[in-house]
């Protein structure tokens, strides 16, 4: 929800609808080739293809990227946990 949250907030202040930015937020990502829409009325079509006119700021793709980061898996958090007390002592050396 926080990620809608952060949509809403960015399309009210670019006076879009939030399906809106959710697809240009993808549109925006260099990994993504390609975006599925799923419009089952033509005026969800119609909002759907207006996304490709949007554009986000460096701010507000940060701010999206930021609140939709997953939580660092298993291994990664334990490894850099358990090596913290030994990191320490060598940066006091």
């Amino acid at each position: 929800f926080d990620c809608v949250d952060v949509m809403r907030h960015i399309a009210g202040s670019k006076g879009v609808s939030v399906a809106q930015i959710a697809l240009a937020w993808l549109l925006h990502q260099k990994a993504v080739t390609s975006v599925i829409i799923g419009a089952k009325r033509i005026d969800q079509l119609d909002d759907n293809i207006a996304a490709t006119a949007i554009r986000l700021s460096d701010e507000e793709l940060k701010l999206l990227d930021e609140v939709s980061a997953l939580p660092r898996e298993y291994p990664g958090w334990m490894l850099e946990r358990q090596g913290e007390y030994r990191r320490n002592q060598l940066a006091q050396q």
